[in-house]
């Protein structure tokens, strides 16, 4: 398995032959990589994003050690569910925010990522755990891309290094953080009751999309057009998670 995932990988690096060079200028904003997350506009989505993988590095890491060894298979057939239908949800995502707007499925996208995590709070119950990965992966799909989306339209493209970085630290830091947190939290509720309370902060990003609705002001409007990421950028296009 190492070495076919060594081939795969090797196997891309001709993708990047013919690939433009030019950059755009570079920016000369203060305050760091960090800076910029003063700005709710691309803050919002970038804390959503990592409620999102929280939730992500929880069922990766946990979802199997939540079931006795009989019940593996169906795990192991769950997160095959999950991982087929991330980038599924991810492209699809793409394709649809770049006709109708990115905007349009923020709260969809962490609707579902949070009601998928519910629905895994039963790790016995096959139907429920295979409809709950399904769920899941379509809206950690989602949300990987429309949340860098969002973040790349409205900063200018001078911005965009910058932007790649908050969106990969949102990405890594939930996923880390869901997996060690979420050891902590078993050891005192157990698994059914850690799995909700995932889902439940995940739901509370619905905040920041309904802050996003009211104040997009402070977010720049750069007037070129935005590229959407249909398949994602940075770690949405690279799949770092196991689950992507």
């Amino acid at each position: 398995m190492f070495a076919i995932a060594t081939v795969l990988s090797l196997g891309a690096v001709g993708s990047t032959i013919g690939l433009p060079t030019n950059r755009p200028a570079v920016s000369t904003a203060r305050g760091g990589v960090l800076g910029g997350l003063r700005s709710g506009g691309p803050a919002r989505p970038a804390f959503s994003c990592a409620a999102c993988t929280f939730a992500a590095g929880v069922i990766v890491t946990f979802l199997p050690l939540a079931v006795s060894s009989r019940e593996l298979p169906l795990i192991t057939v769950a997160l095959l569910v999950q991982s087929g239908a991330t980038p599924a949800a991810r492209w699809w995502a793409g394709w649809f925010g770049d006709r109708h707007g990115h905007a349009r499925l923020f709260a969809p996208s962490i609707a579902a990522t949070a009601l998928g995590t519910a629905l895994l709070a039963r790790p016995g119950a096959p139907v429920a755990v295979l409809v709950g990965a399904a769920v899941f992966g379509s809206g950690f799909g989602m949300a990987q891309n429309v949340t860098q989306s969002l973040m790349f339209e409205r900063v200018s493209a001078s911005e965009f290094g910058r932007v790649s970085a908050w969106w990969n630290l949102a990405f890594d830091a939930g996923m880390g953080i869901g997996a060690v947190g979420f050891g902590v939290l078993i050891g005192v509720a157990g698994h059914p009751v850690g799995f909700l309370g995932t889902a439940v902060l995940v739901l509370s990003g619905l905040i920041l999309v309904a802050a996003d609705r009211r104040g997009p002001s402070d977010a720049a409007r750069p007037s070129h057009a935005a590229h959407s990421p249909a398949c994602g950028a940075g770690h949405g296009r690279e799949s770092r998670d196991p689950g992507a």
